[in-house]
């Protein structure tokens, strides 16, 4: 087996309800804007909760014909841009002729897939029988459809998947896309997230679970991670996309390199189907495993983009863990939680973090927590509740944990 090869990011997309580039959803996030909002895309009445982080400005016509949109699931279609979007940024625009396509992987996933389509076709079912159920239901319900659409469009035919871990299936995108590239299987990925989830099936669905934020009345500060006053999370929707490849691979392109991958961990809680594991032992086992990965001590990471959804129990379980991680030493690290502004993302939250981890290091800057007016007294750390901090620091964390209890870890370095 060939040495183990370098990972690097060269190209970044999303799709969220702050912009849809990087830059766009960057400068937002430092103005401490929201993107939360009452839905209309659907009529809420019969639910207790109004309100999500809906996606409301996208236009899916540089990709598809107007016939094709009304048939694409729209994870797929936000996922599409993403990954165009973060192509355009690696300096990729023939994707057939700049890269060995049998070298080149598409590792995408969704957390719950074409849930629109499949709500659809339910309704349908039940109203007209079989004939009401649309011949696109499956390939465009099914959630490994995203990795295939890309694959397609780009004709890039190494290995080709999608992960599925809840709210951790970027992270695990990500890791399992720099393993294809460090065991020598691809020279370069796309890989993320990306979900439709604010949709009637979707809220309800979390909603019955009691997971989500009542606060009709407040929208904009219904997503408050690390507040006294947290009463749930924030059903949002969009992707996250990063373009990975070998180091050698990058070098060779003249890539502009944004940062480096420089370690993974991933476990498991081993405990509930929803909630944390209060000792935060799960969540410590993947934070070791991406030190030892990268060789470096925890002392030197300055910044954790936390998975901080805005949950009762959530919040204080990773603060507790992390703050175990660290022996108690948390005196140069901060914290926040974009959550706090775009609301949770679902499977692509990790996406859309990563993205929001980079910038971070490469300006050496954090956004602010929105909402953060009383910190809840279990949570030690400075969390940037006052706005946008200027920080020095060479690596930073991006955390991210699914129900069922998968914990994701993602380390990452300046360039």
């Amino acid at each position: 087996m060939p040495s183990m090869e370098e990972v690097v990011i060269t190209g970044m997309g999303c799709v969220t309800n702050l912009g849809n580039t990087p830059d766009e959803l960057w400068n937002n996030l430092l103005a401490g804007k929201s993107g939360v909002g009452l839905i209309d895309r659907f009529d809420t009445e019969a639910c207790p909760v109004k309100f999500a982080g809906q996606i409301r400005e996208f236009d899916a016509s540089p990709y598809y014909s107007e016939r094709d949109r009304k048939r694409i699931s729209r994870n797929i279609q936000y996922a599409v841009h993403a990954a165009e979007t973060a192509l355009k940024m690696a300096g990729i625009e023939d994707t057939r002729a700049a890269v060995d396509v049998t070298r080149a992987c598409v590792i995408v996933g969704s957390g719950m897939g074409g849930m629109e389509i499949f709500y659809d076709s339910s309704v349908n079912l039940e109203k007209k029988g079989t004939r009401g159920v649309s011949p696109f239901f499956v390939p465009q319900a099914i959630a490994n459809m995203v990795a295939g659409e890309i694959a397609i469009r780009t004709g890039w035919m190494g290995p080709t998947w999608s992960p599925v871990s809840a709210c951790a299936t970027s992270n695990h995108s990500f890791i399992t896309a720099a393993d294809q590239i460090r065991l020598g299987r691809a020279d370069i990925a796309v890989a993320g997230g990306t979900e439709e989830a604010v949709c009637p099936i979707g809220l309800a669905g979390f909603a019955s679970m009691k997971a989500l934020s009542t606060r009709n009345e407040e929208p904009a500060r219904a997503s408050r991670p690390f507040d006294v006053g947290r009463n749930g999370f924030v059903l949002s929707e969009g992707a996250g996309i990063l373009v990975l490849e070998s180091l050698s691979h990058a070098q060779k392109r003249g890539a502009k390199i944004l940062a480096r991958l420089a370690g993974c961990g991933a476990s498991g809680d081993a405990y509930h189907m929803s909630a944390p594991r209060e000792d935060g032992e799960g969540v410590c086992v993947a934070i070791s495993m991406a030190l030892k990965e990268a060789g470096i001590d925890i002392s030197q990471i300055g910044y954790v983009n936390t998975h901080g959804t805005s949950t009762p129990r959530g919040d204080v379980a990773e603060c507790k863990a992390i703050f175990k991680a660290f022996d108690g030493k948390i005196d140069n690290v901060k914290i926040n939680s974009t959550k706090s502004m775009t609301g949770h993302m679902l499977g692509a939250a990790s996406g859309m973090e990563a993205i929001v981890t980079i910038k971070s290091l490469m300006e050496q800057k954090l956004h602010q927590t929105l909402n953060l007016e009383n910190q809840d007294p279990e949570i030690p750390f400075d969390c940037c509740a006052n706005g946008v901090v200027e920080h020095k620091f060479e690596y930073a964390m991006s955390n991210s944990f699914g129900f069922g209890g998968h914990n994701s870890v993602l380390l990452l370095e300046k360039a």
